[in-house]
Order: structure tokens, then C-alpha cells, then sequence
């Protein structure tokens, strides 16, 4: 039987929302994407803002306090404007930007020299590059340099030809003409790294074509792509054999015709006979292979009586 304790009980009030206001006031995926992005704004503000509660009048207050006063006010503003720029509305950015009298490139500067001081794996680390920098401009000119140049100029104090030391008495011109010059090898080095990866690339492209090429043929087919692999390694040894104004045959008649302008063909004699006699040998070695499954005929060389 069925207590009557519970008869004429009144219903209870709803239980308090606990919490972000937006939960359970919208649509779950809502509510998690609008609290992924409160999450990201703290961790901006706390990496980035200095502990200043994001609003954009607070912001904009100082940023405005920190512009031209110096390098390490610099990087601050860079630092407020990376959590301005993530966190403030659609329209608030550009807006802020024009009452500041800034320019996005500017801006973009900013938060980019913030952004790898950032990166440096400690305070003395940034503090040593600030301190030889101690100009904005300097620091701008260094924003050219690869990432990871511009650690290893702040950890190590040089990077390259470039030493952190020789900023401090430097002028931007100097600074920026060094900088130059420091791309410009780099630059150098990774063409001649990309040509020899390109290289490689297309001589592995060739063997694979190759073995695709021998795996598709006959034994008829496959003896024609042998003796054509002969054929290219006996030309490059006749091209370098070469002719009267090439090769080794116009360095045996350049020799030739210097010794025999100063008396000297005997002793030119002996030694092209040597070079002479070491090629021929070397071709026998070939033809007398015992690896080889067949018996080459001899060839009628002047060796054999």
C-alpha cells in the first residue's frame, strides 16, 4: 500500500544553476566552444598579459602606456597585444588599432618580437638579448632572422657571424646590413641542400623507373637493357678518353709537345707509357674477369704475340 507521506507534497524549485551563466542557456557544442575560448583567453592573459583581467578599454590603456618607452615597454605592448588581438570581439581589434594611430604591420611586429622573446627558455635568457639589443628597432631588424637563429643568437650569443656583443655598439643600418649578409648564406646553404635533395630524388626516381623497367621485360628485352647500360659506361670512358683538343688525348699531346720543346721526351716517354700500360691492364682486368660466366675472344692489342 502506497504511503500517504508523500500525498499533496509541493513541487520543488528548480536547483540553481551553478557556474558560467551561458551553461545550460545554450546548446551543448556552444557551450563547450564558448568555454574553450574563455579557457584560451586566460592562458593568454596569463602568459601573456601580465595577469591583467582581459577588457578592452584596460588594454588599450596599456598598450598606449608602454608605446615608445624603450625596448623591454616594447615587448610589453607586444605582449598586451597578442591577448588583444586573440581575445577582442569582431571589429574591437581594428578599432583599437586606429585610436593607438598603429598600423597592423606594426602591430604585427610587436606581438611577433613578444611572441619569440616568449620562446627563450628562461628570464636571464631574454633579459641578456634585451639588455645588448636596448632598441626597438634593433629588435625589429632581428625578427628577419629564422627562428631558429634568433634562439640561438639569445641562448648561445651568436649565431653565425653575428655575436650578440656586436649589437650593443652597432647602428640599425649595420645591424640589418649583417643580417643580410647572414640570410644570404643561409640562403646559399639551403639551395645547395635543396639541389642535392633534388638530386637524390631524381636519381632514386631513375633506379625505381629502372627496376620497374627490368621487372617488365623478357630475357630478350632485359639482354637489351644490359647491353645499353654497356654502351653508356663505354662512352663515358671514350669521352673521357677524349680527342685531339680534349681529354686524355689532348693532355697525352699537350705533354708531348712540352717535352719535346725542351729535351725532355725521354723522360715523357717513360711516363705515358705507364699511364698507357695501366689503362691497358685495367681493360684486361675486364675482359679476363673470372666472374664473368662466358669467355670474352682476345682482342688483338699488341700485348698478345
Amino acid at each position: 500500500m502506497a504511503s500517504n507521506k508523500t500525498a499533496g507534497r509541493k513541487t520543488l524549485a528548480p536547483a540553481e544553476q551553478a557556474g558560467p551563466e551561458y551553461i545550460g542557456k545554450t546548446p551543448a557544442d556552444e557551450a563547450q566552444q564558448i568555454e574553450a575560448l574563455r579557457t584560451h583567453q586566460l592562458e593568454l592573459v596569463e602568459k601573456f598579459g601580465d595577469g591583467l583581467p582581459w577588457q578592452p578599454e584596460h588594454y588599450e590603456a596599456a598598450i598606449r602606456s608602454e608605446l615608445h618607452r624603450g625596448c623591454e615597454a616594447f615587448l610589453r605592448a607586444g605582449r598586451y597585444l597578442l591577448v588583444a588581438r586573440e581575445c577582442a570581439l569582431r571589429g574591437e581589434w581594428s578599432g583599437m588599432l586606429q585610436r593607438l594611430g598603429m598600423e597592423p604591420r606594426q602591430a604585427q611586429r610587436m606581438m611577433e618580437a613578444a611572441r619569440r622573446v616568449a620562446m627563450l627558455p628562461n628570464a636571464s635568457t631574454s633579459t641578456h638579448l634585451v639588455a645588448a639589443v636596448n632598441n626597438e628597432s634593433k629588435l625589429i631588424e632581428l625578427l628577419s632572422l629564422p627562428e631558429d637563429q634568433f634562439a640561438e643568437l639569445a641562448e648561445v650569443g651568436e649565431t653565425g657571424d653575428l655575436a650578440l656583443d656586436d649589437i650593443v655598439t652597432m647602428s640599425v643600418r649595420e645591424l640589418r646590413e649583417q643580417i643580410r649578409e647572414l640570410r644570404a648564406d643561409v640562403d646559399a646553404k639551403d639551395q645547395r641542400i635543396s639541389k642535392l635533395s633534388d638530386d637524390l630524388n631524381k636519381e632514386h626516381e631513375k633506379v625505381s623507373k629502372a627496376n620497374r623497367r627490368w621487372k617488365a621485360a623478357d630475357p630478350d628485352q632485359q639482354l637489351i637493357i644490359l647491353k645499353q647500360s654497356v654502351t653508356e659506361a663505354e662512352q663515358a670512358v671514350l669521352l673521357v678518353l677524349g680527342s685531339d683538343k680534349t681529354g686524355l688525348r689532348a693532355a697525352f699531346r699537350a705533354l708531348a709537345a712540352h717535352a719535346s720543346d725542351n729535351d725532355q721526351d725521354n723522360d715523357a716517354a717513360i711516363y705515358l707509357s705507364d699511364v698507357i700500360g695501366r689503362l691497358l691492364t685495367a681493360v684486361r682486368m675486364v675482359r679476363d674477369d673470372e666472374e664473368l660466366p662466358i669467355s670474352i675472344p682476345l682482342v688483338n692489342d699488341g700485348a698478345e704475340g
